[in-house]
């Protein structure tokens, strides 16, 4: 939500002095009012053009320094919009048209529960927490942010917050020729593997400072959620907000612990919403994440912590990781109305059940249109089908192109897992196969395929 801080007067001064006016005829009352109004439109219609350049201006610099704070909670006071008033605005008389400044404008002149910056970070403090994991097989440490979900101790962060990958030399159990595995030679019989691990210690801080060594119940890489569980009672947890209901331009603010500096806060806006972003899997693989995007700074240690609205509620949950750190004033965080239902499933199984179509396909080029003389240049070739899969039950065979999905026309393995992944296990999707220089629509019955997250 934005404020204009400048004071805007518009004041007539008569030049003369009129003559007493004639006592008005029956209705004058009505006339009169009608008039002033007029009057009041015209006086502030001629003073919106300056007013708008300023209010751009001014919109740009409020707002955007950046706090550090650590208290407690306490009860905050609802604000009440302030409205600006201009003298001598005629008064309505009962039956008389509303010529008031709040009807004029159109300005709801009741109590809001939007709060300032200050108090949405008050708010919010006693349920953000510092949190900091230890991989002693990676030799790694790192901090980062939680969100206090429950009251009897689940904190929400992120998947990469309590996971890591790291390199690691592997024997070969000799020195390979220089022609089979150039590196392997030159390093002694040694290969470099990727390896992925979950943190062996996870501390928990809260903001009074008290420490607790957490659990980790369950964490899904496909959307870099985590759960976690302290022993803890009479937590304090953050007010869960509505993400379906965010506009662009709405205040955004987030709050956790960035680069080692203690709590901090950064002021920004919801700078965009379901923006698609694709990310690299720790198996080589790839996720097609929806997201909430901000210019409220979120730095390396912000990863897990809450992206707050203007009633100090929790709207999404912001990842570091996602976007890269070379991008300026550009962040995302994961939609809380999305994220619940994966936390939940975390909470009560400690994994996530994703769905599954049950094919391989790859991407239809113009080398793999031409080799296999397919009818359509753009969609995904199925290569294979897994016995007893739901693509099986539903008639779909190597050979077939699948080339929309619910609807919308699809180019790529990747924007059909996206849309097989919109769904849950059990719901039915529609894909569109290209037959015979026609095109059908064929009913699937996902299948269930749980994500251990236990190694």
């Amino acid at each position: 939500m934005y404020e204009n801080n400048n004071e805007n007067n518009y004041t007539y001064t008569a030049s003369y002095t009129p003559e007493e006016p004639e006592p008005p005829k029956n209705g004058g009352g009505k006339k009169a009012a009608k008039a002033a109004a007029m009057v009041l439109s015209m006086a502030l219609v001629g003073g919106a053009a300056g007013f708008g350049g300023s209010y751009i201006a001014n919109s740009m610099d409020t707002d955007t320094e950046q706090q550090t704070i650590s208290e407690t909670a306490s009860e905050t006071e609802e604000t009440s919009s302030r409205i600006e008033t201009v003298t001598a605005i005629p008064q309505t008389n009962e039956g008389d048209e509303d010529t008031s400044l709040g009807n004029l404008l159109n300005i709801d002149s009741k109590d809001s529960d939007e709060l300032t910056d200050p108090e949405i970070i008050k708010k919010a403090t006693p349920s953000v927490v510092l949190i900091s994991s230890t991989f002693t097989e990676a030799e790694q440490q790192g901090t980062a942010t939680g969100i206090v979900l429950s009251s009897d101790g689940y904190i929400i962060t992120n998947c990469h917050v309590i996971q890591t990958t790291y390199d690691e030399l592997v024997s070969t159990g000799g020195a390979d020729s220089f022609y089979d595995n150039p590196f392997s030679f030159f390093n002694g019989g040694y290969n470099v593997e990727s390896k992925t691990v979950k943190a062996d210690k996870v501390v928990v801080t809260m903001s009074d400072e008290s420490e607790h060594e957490a659990e980790i119940i369950g964490y899904d890489e496909n959307t870099d959620l985590a759960l976690l569980k302290i022993d803890a009672k009479g937590l304090i947890p953050a007010v869960i907000g509505d993400s379906d209901k965010l506009v662009m331009g709405e205040r955004a603010i987030t709050l956790g612990y960035p680069l080692g500096l203690g709590l901090s806060a950064s002021g920004g806006m919801i700078s965009g919403l379901e923006k698609e972003l694709t990310t690299e899997l720790s198996n080589g693989g790839t996720a097609t994440m929806t997201l909430i995007q901000t210019d409220a700074a979120i730095n390396n240690g912000n990863s897990g912590g809450p992206l707050l609205n203007s009633k100090g509620e929790v709207v999404g949950i912001t990842s570091s990781k996602i976007g890269g750190a070379n991008v300026d004033s550009v962040g995302f965080a994961i939609p809380i109305t999305d994220a619940m239902p994966i936390l939940d499933d975390l909470m009560n199984k400690g994994y996530v059940s994703t769905p599954k179509i049950g094919i391989t396909g790859t991407d239809i080029t113009p080398a793999v249109q031409r080799y296999y003389n397919l009818p359509v240049d753009e969609g995904v070739m199925v290569v294979s089908v897994e016995a007893d899969s739901c693509a099986a039950s539903a008639g779909i065979a190597e050979g077939d192109v699948i080339v929309a999905a619910d609807g919308k026309d699809i180019s790529s393995m990747n924007e059909l897992v996206a849309a097989k992944n919109r769904h849950k296990p059990g719901e039915t999707m529609t894909v569109t196969l290209a037959r015979d220089d026609d095109n059908i629509d064929i009913e699937i019955v996902l299948d269930e395929t749980p994500v251990e997250t236990d190694e």
